[in-house]
Formats: C-alpha cells, structure tokens, sequence
C-alpha cells in the first residue's frame, strides 16, 4: 500500500460510517473527530462488529438484515510449554477429546518454536461456550480453571506422559502411571466472537461482495465465498472484494448481488431501525480479536457482550 502512495493508519478507530441522503459513503469519521473521504470504502470486520456499524438508513436493506443470521463463537487458544519432550505428538492433531478440539506441537511442526528437548503445545478449547454448543461457559472461567481442565485431558489422552501434579488436581489419575512431563508455563488467549457458526442453514446468509451501496464493498471471511470462516477464507474474500472494487474503476457494471432468502426480505420490511451502536472500547477483545483477559478486558466484554456470560443449561 505504502510503496503505491497509499498510508496505512494504525490505532485510529472509525467511530461512525456517515452516508449521504442516496445511502452512498460521504465519508468515515474516526473517534479523533477527523473525517476520511475516498472513492471506496472497504469493510473488513468480523461479522459481529459490522453489526454495530450499520448506518440507519441501511438497516432496513434486506442485503444488511441477512447478516443478523450470522453469529461469531467463542473459541479458547492454548499455549503450553512443557519441561520435556512429549513423544506422542509429532504433528497436527484432531482430538477425540470433548474440549480440545485440535492440537500441535508447535517444537516440531513450526520452525519458529523448534526445541529437541521440550514441547511447546498450542491448543484449541472448544466448544467453550454454550453460545458455540457446550455445556459449560469456560470463556467466564479463570484461566487457572482452564488450564486444569486442559491438564485432565491430556492426562487421559497421554496416559504415560502427563505427570500427577499438586497443582493442576485434575492430574492426580496420573499418580500410578509414571508420567513425568510437568508444565512449565502457559498462556490463555479468549476469542469472544471468533469465526462465524458455521451451523446448517447459515451458508445462504453469507453477503456478497458487491453490496446494494455504490461505493462500499465487504470483505472478511465469513462473507461469500467456497471456505468456511478461516484464514483462506479471509484471503479469499479479500480477493473477492478488490475484484469488486477494480471492476468499477474500469467503469464496469457492478458484480451482481448474490441472492437473497425471501424471509429476509419480508422481514427487512418491519424492522425498526435504529442508530448504529458503534464499537466501544479499544483492544483485540473490543474489535472481535483474542487476548489474555485483563479485569478490563472482562469489564470491556461484560458492557458489550453479555451473552457471553450467560451459564449454561444442562
């Protein structure tokens, strides 16, 4: 971007997206006060954020209605170093697990973590939530409680590996197994509203590129495209969107708008719209990231995000 005359401005919120009486961009105006003017403009925000960004006098457009079917879930990432080699992971892993979903020693699979002499395991937790279908809202727990939980089941997967630890009482199984690796040091990352849910039905509420406005386009990974929400998917919308945006610089007519499911539709018409409520709050947790949870990044969530608090209901 830099190298085409372009500037990248770092930490600098976009507060509101005003539009002009055609429903058309007129500019983004960041929480500075200061106002940005393009010929396009590009959203690249998770799905859940987009929400609270939706200009009023697009809410009732059956095209931005259709993204209220899409939620982001919680996920929890892991990351474990050990004081010794584990021997039985030597490559990406899906779990039988019912909480750690999928797994790598990191030691072995990743040049930048290599070390002969201990593993260093990353994690995925989920479900983690009742939101993404669990039985238990582990995103409201502590990372100590976390972490035990994640030590019982590597003890039960590496039954003669894991060490009984004081520490961690779900290893005590472990007393009679003869397992020596101990933790050493660990890291608890929290995504709120990771990748959208990919549940039955969902995929026909994925937007297009080419939205009903004439100079706004979106990208994200959850928009439409063949990949599920992931980093391919991410890059791949991307591509999609630039497409968007370099086929009307040629004077081109607009991609076309992927269809939209009748009930949206009948729906769009009675909503009430209302003003955008905006993004509060700065950090990875307020933009639908992941971060070690700090009592502000609780007290952050807690105000915009209270579902994920909810207990679960067995």
């Amino acid at each position: 971007i830099e190298k085409g005359g372009g500037e990248v401005i770092m930490k600098t919120p976009v507060k509101e997206i005003i539009t002009k009486d055609d429903g058309s961009v007129d500019h983004l105006l960041l929480r500075t006060g200061e106002k940005v003017f393009a010929d396009e403009y590009i959203s690249a925000v998770p799905c859940d954020i987009f929400k609270r960004y939706i200009p009023k006098n697009w809410a009732n457009m059956p095209y931005f209605r259709q993204v209220d079917e899409l939620e982001g879930i919680p996920v929890i990432n892991l990351h474990m170093w050990f004081d010794r080699k584990l021997q039985a992971v030597d490559h990406l892993c899906f779990s039988r697990s019912p909480l750690l979903s999928v797994y790598a020693d990191m030691s072995v699979t990743c040049k930048e973590y290599y070390d002969p002499n201990a593993s260093m395991l990353e994690l995925v937790f989920a479900p983690c939530s009742p939101i993404a279908g669990g039985n238990t809202n582990w995103i409201a727990k502590s990372d100590e409680e976390i972490i035990d939980a994640t030590m019982g089941e590597l003890a039960r997967l590496f039954p003669t590996e894991i060490a009984a630890d004081e520490k961690w009482p779900a290893t005590k199984v472990q007393e009679r197994k003869g397992g020596k690796a101990r933790l050493r040091k660990y890291a608890v990352v929290k995504v709120p509203r990771s990748v959208y849910a990919a549940i039955p039905g969902r995929n026909k509420f994925r937007p297009s590129q080419t939205t009903p406005i004439p100079n706004f386009t979106l990208a994200g990974d959850w928009t439409s495209q063949k990949f599920l929400g992931s980093m391919e998917g991410a890059v791949l919308g991307g591509k999609l969107a630039a497409e968007v945006v370099a086929n009307r610089a040629k004077g081109n007519a607009n991609k076309p708008i992927k269809e939209i499911q009748q009930s949206i539709i009948d729906a769009a018409s009675t909503h009430i719209a209302k003003e955008p409520a905006g993004v509060k709050g700065d950090g990875a947790i307020a933009w639908g990231g992941g971060a070690s949870f700090s009592k502000d990044n609780k007290d952050l969530l807690l105000e915009a995000d209270p579902a994920q608090f909810t207990p679960a209901v067995v």
